[in-house]
C-alpha cells in the first residue's frame, strides 16, 4: 500500500509544479527572453553603430533591464537573464547593422 500512496503524493506534487509553472513562472520566462533580445539589440546599436563604449551603453537602460549580463564578443552583444533563463544575442555586420542571431 505505501508504493501507491507515494505514487500519488508524487502526482500531486507534480500537478502543484506544474501549476506554479504555468501561474508564475511562464510569464517571468517570456519576459527574460523579450529583455535579454531588446538588450542585446540596442546595445549592439549603441556599441557599433553609435561608437560608444560598453559602460556608457549600459547607462541607458532603467533598472528593470539591470538585472541581464550583458557582455561584448567581438563584434557580438550577447545579454543573458540571471539563473539562465534566457540569452540572446545581436551581431553587427556593415552591410545590415545590429541583427538579432537566432538561438
Amino acid at each position: 500500500m505505501k508504493p501507491v500512496k507515494a505514487l500519488i503524493a508524487l502526482a500531486a506534487v507534480a500537478l502543484i509544479v506544474l501549476a506554479v509553472w504555468h501561474f508564475v513562472l511562464r510569464g517571468q520566462v517570456s519576459y527574460a527572453r523579450l529583455a535579454s533580445a531588446y538588450a542585446a539589440k540596442q546595445v549592439c546599436s549603441c556599441r557599433f553603430i553609435g561608437e560608444r563604449p560598453l559602460q556608457s551603453c549600459m547607462k541607458d537602460f532603467t533598472a528593470d533591464i539591470s538585472a541581464l549580463s550583458i557582455r561584448e564578443d567581438g563584434k557580438r552583444i550577447i545579454a543573458r537573464a540571471p539563473f539562465g533563463m534566457a540569452r540572446a544575442s545581436a551581431a553587427y555586420s556593415p552591410v545590415m547593422g545590429c541583427v538579432l542571431e537566432k538561438p
